[in-house]
């Protein structure tokens, strides 16, 4: 069966965010910052350094699930 993979990650303003790794669109630079743009949402400013760490992070970052998200 098909389900979404949520990974999170502390956008610029340091607060958890859980995204839906499916729903990433691109990973880019806006100004100096790094933004995560989801397909029918708001862009994500990050805290990451550059492209190359974001993209790894998303690759990498373990999964979460509902219980782990509200524990």
């Amino acid at each position: 069966s098909w389900t979404m993979r949520f990974v999170t990650i502390k956008n610029y303003e340091n607060e958890d965010v859980a995204i839906n790794v499916s729903n990433i669109a691109s990973i880019k630079n806006i100004g100096h910052l790094v933004t995560i743009c989801m397909s029918g949402d708001i862009p994500i400013t990050t805290q990451f350094t550059d492209i190359a760490a974001a993209v790894d992070y998303v690759q990498r970052a373990p999964s979460i699930s509902l219980s782990t998200w509200a524990s």
